[in-house]
């Protein structure tokens, strides 16, 4: 059997993918191999040859611009519309069938009342209870502030439930204990504000919907659920795929990439992925290899690079492209002369920018480039830069990556989480820097051709000089 989705026919492991059914599956898909065009694959076939009708597949993607571009390709695919969720959009959804009011809380909600209750508090009470570890008021305050808001904010994800703080402080070490009382007293005080005002945060609605779905079921008669970039799934949502599964007697599958695991800061747990089969057993394990984006000579560096870490599940990725040099590296003296020297010697009419942080874009730019609403205007190009994190799921002929130096805040950054996020990160870096090499790898696959490493020559990233040592044959050096 043969299938064509979108105008391309699929490969074998696409196929093989696409037309197993009858069993929960991990797909796992490297970069540049057609991720999306295999799930669209896989929806045709259970529509035009299993006979299953639309409102009996629950597809969720992670954000609503993944969401909306999956429909259209739906839409032009079937000529029928099939609503693909975002997790929220499918938790609110389960709240209206069920006549839940609800409002939904600011944002910075949370952000909002740590301030206050610090704000409140004399310096005195929080002196003393720091005292064991010698804080500076002013400046030690603000960055516990921003500690006490992510544990929070990861213990939501991951736990959710009040009764796991107190087995959170029963193996808890005697030194962490003044902090994770103030911890679950302002958390307790968040619960309460959100209570008397009845509004709820996104992770609620989640956490509600899971709740309603184990104890009174779901409306809608699915027979496949089919979640997308699941290596970045926290344990709540996991939580409710499984609700949805078990009360509907659905097949799942999942789609992703290990290596491209990258929101650990926001809750995501790569366990969920590396441990699917464990957690919806039966499960079968497929693989699609073949990327359409990167040459073979990079995908041999990101690839090996990546599997430093034994974590990661092994598979080596395939390609026909070849581009002998696909990694340029580009030593400069002046960040910003030689910036837009780059800029002209690449001369591609098609070029992603890419930084650590937000404000990456601002060390390289001067009066010769200007930046607005995140394109670098420069002729009639089409240059713009992203962050790694947003550049994830996306492609462009090339790219150069900034901020490789070897400082605290560039890539790899060096900044250490609190050691009190422990409680609620269930696993560390095992292998050194393994969520910032999982970045890079993400922005060494985003180009179909060439990568570009602007970097000082004094002072590179320790990522930069693993690769010269070890792939020199596949890099090119020039100097600005």
């Amino acid at each position: 059997m043969k299938l064509d989705v979108l105008g391309y026919e699929l490969d074998k492991e696409q196929m093989k993918a696409a037309l197993v059914n009858n069993c929960n599956t991990i797909i796992i898909a490297g970069a540049g191999t057609g991720k999306s065009t295999t799930m669209v694959g896989k929806i045709k076939y259970l529509v035009l040859y299993k006979h299953v009708p639309l409102e009996n597949i629950l597809c969720i993607t992670f954000t609503n611009n993944a969401a909306n571009s999956l429909e259209e390709k739906l839409k032009q695919e079937l000529s029928q519309s099939l609503k693909v969720y975002t997790f929220h959009k499918l938790s609110l959804e389960i709240l209206k069938e069920h006549h839940i009011n609800y409002r939904i809380a600011s944002e910075d909600l949370l952000e909002y009342l740590v301030q206050e209750i610090f704000e409140s508090v004399s310096s005195n009470y929080f002196e003393k209870l720091f005292l064991d570890k010698n804080y500076k008021i002013k400046e030690e305050f603000l960055q516990y502030k921003k500690v006490i808001v992510r544990f929070i904010r990861l213990f939501i994800a991951n736990y959710y439930d009040l009764k796991y703080f107190q087995d959170i402080l029963k193996k808890a070490k005697r030194r962490d204990l003044p902090m994770l009382k103030i911890i679950k007293k302002i958390y307790e005080m968040y619960l309460l504000e959100k209570q008397s005002s009845n509004i709820i945060d996104f992770d609620d609605m989640i956490y509600i919907a899971t709740k309603i779905v184990k104890e009174k079921g779901i409306q809608k008669h699915y027979q496949y659920i089919i979640v997308d970039e699941y290596q970045d799934t926290s344990l709540v949502r996991e939580e409710l795929v499984q609700a949805i599964r078990q009360k509907t007697k659905a097949y799942v599958t999942v789609v992703g990439d290990d290596f491209q695991s990258i929101y650990r800061f926001s809750g995501c747990d790569i366990n969920n992925f590396l441990e699917f089969k464990k957690h919806f057993k039966p499960a079968k394990e497929l693989y699609i290899t073949n990327t359409y984006r990167n040459s073979k000579e990079l995908i041999r560096v990101a690839g090996d690079f990546i599997m430093k870490n034994k974590r990661q599940i092994k598979k080596k990725l395939k390609s026909n492209k070849s581009i002998k040099k696909p990694i340029v590296i580009c030593y400069y003296k002046n960040i910003k002369e030689d910036f837009y020297k780059l800029i002209k010697k690449i001369d591609s009419s098609n070029l992603m920018i890419l930084g650590r942080n937000n404000a990456d874009i601002f060390t390289v730019l001067d009066h010769q480039l200007k930046l607005e609403n995140n394109q670098v205007l420069y002729q009639n190009y089409n240059i713009y830069f992203k962050t790694i994190h947003k550049a994830k799921g996306l492609e462009e002929d090339n790219v150069v990556i900034i901020n490789l130096t070897n400082d605290i805040n560039s890539l790899p950054s060096k900044i250490k989480d609190e050691k009190i996020l422990r409680y609620v990160i269930k696993h560390y870096d095992i292998y050194p820097f393994e969520e910032e090499r999982r970045l890079f790898y993400v922005a060494l696959t985003r180009t179909k051709n060439y990568c570009y490493l602007f970097i000082p020559k004094n002072n590179p990233s320790i990522f930069v000089k693993e690769l010269i040592k070890n792939y020199k044959e596949y890099i090119s050096f020039i100097s600005l």
